[in-house]
C-alpha cells in the first residue's frame, strides 16, 4: 500500500529542516541570550540566576579547583588558580529610607535604686 501522507517527501523534509534551523537561530539570537547589563538584585528585586561567566572571567578554572578535578594528575600537575572576579553593581528600584537610631542609653550609677512599698 502506498503512503498517502506528505511525511516522507523531499519538500516536507526540507520544510521541517528549515523550521528547526529557524527555531534554533531564534532561540540563540545574541540579544535574547546574552543580557546587555548584569547587576545584583538590590532593594525591590528578587535575585535571579547569573551566569558563571558574568561572575568571573575564569569560572571553569575556579570550579575545577574547588571540585578537585585534576588534583591527582601526576603528569601535568594543577597550577594554583587566581580568581578574576567581576565587580557587579546592585540595581535598586526603591530608594531606602535612612535608619535613625537613638543615642545609646547611659545608666546613671550615682542614683539609689527605687524601693517599692512603704518606708
Amino acid at each position: 500500500m502506498a503512503a498517502t501522507r506528505n511525511k516522507n517527501t523531499p519538500g516536507n523534509y526540507k520544510l521541517e529542516l528549515e523550521s528547526k534551523i529557524s527555531n534554533a537561530s531564534y532561540q540563540t539570537y545574541e540579544p535574547y541570550v546574552v543580557p546587555s547589563q548584569t547587576n545584583f538584585a538590590g532593594n525591590g528585586l528578587i535575585m535571579g540566576r547569573i551566569g558563571a561567566l558574568k561572575l568571573s572571567e575564569n569560572s571553569c578554572d575556579i570550579e575545577s579547583q574547588l571540585r578537585g578535578i585534576g588534583s591527582t594528575n601526576l603528569v601535568n600537575p594543577q597550577t594554583e588558580v587566581t580568581p578574576e572576579i567581576n565587580q557587579l553593581k546592585s540595581l535598586n528600584l526603591i530608594t531606602g529610607i535612612p535608619l535613625i537610631l537613638p543615642e545609646p542609653f547611659v545608666h546613671d550609677t550615682q542614683q539609689r535604686p527605687f524601693r517599692g512599698g512603704n518606708m
